[in-house]
């Protein structure tokens, strides 16, 4: 079910990175038809393979992680170590699920995404640097090191972590009631979902940069965001948001 779903939402996944690696001005449209227009259908779905693979362990990571908290901090307030957390108790361990996962899942699997999509984005005429999934990681890990599918570690904790704590969070703090069918915890789960994009989508593209081809013009997390904010102005933290949404 997770396959299918990465499978049939993963276009939406390319056009938002897409417009987050792009340094102008960009829309949904253009990357559309740009993308048909010079390789197809199959365009939409370059670097899906690490979606994919990683599927099952991201999930299995997540909400592991998220019981393992939710129980580590309901033993914390029995024995006093904290006090009551109440409905905040879904925000916290939904931050250490986030970290969890980004530690040990999503930023390789990020990484080699975006630097895929990335590669068929050059514009210099050359061949494509990565052939295909396995070729781009041995390619990556040859040139950089295992350390080079780790690239944007940093912003991708950040953006996991409270967007796990977010959509966790905010889906508890929904009355039991609005969510006591199938259908009425889907619009809750979309709500959550929303909210912690809305909230988050700048260090996504942050991320995104920094997992890119061009990764090496921004020394660190803080040097990108003020090279986004200088050179593309505060808009360029919602680039991409659109598909992000959907």
């Amino acid at each position: 079910a997770g396959i299918f779903e990465i499978c049939c939402t993963y276009p939406t996944e390319y056009v938002k990175t897409t417009m987050q690696l792009s340094t102008g001005e960009v829309s949904v449209g253009g990357v559309i038809r740009t993308t048909f227009n010079t390789t197809g259908p199959s365009g939409f779905y370059r670097g899906l393979p690490s979606m994919v693979y990683f599927a099952a362990p991201k999930a299995a990571i997540r909400f592991a992680s998220f019981e393992t908290a939710t129980g580590m901090l309901h033993s914390a307030e029995q024995t006093g170590w904290i006090p009551d957390l109440g409905k905040a108790k879904g925000f916290v361990a939904g931050l250490g699920a986030g970290t969890m996962e980004a530690i040990f899942v999503t930023t390789p699997q990020e990484t080699i995404k975006v630097r895929l999509i990335n590669d068929a984005l050059r514009k210099d005429g050359g061949p494509p640097k990565y052939n295909s999934f396995y070729h781009g990681v041995r390619s990556i890990v040859h040139e950089y090191g295992f350390n080079g599918i780790y690239k944007g570690l940093l912003p991708t904790i950040i953006k996991v972590s409270t967007a796990q704590g977010t959509r966790f969070g905010v889906f508890q703090l929904i009355p039991p009631e609005q969510r006591n069918t199938p259908i009425k915890a889907a619009v809750s789960g979309a709500f959550a979902g929303g909210v912690s994009v809305l909230l988050f989508q700048g260090i996504d593209v942050v991320k995104s940069r920094m997992q890119g081809l061009e990764a090496h013009r921004y020394r660190n997390t803080l040097h990108c965001v003020t090279e986004l904010l200088n050179k593309e102005g505060p808009m360029a933290f919602y680039k991409g948001v659109g598909p992000r949404l959907t």
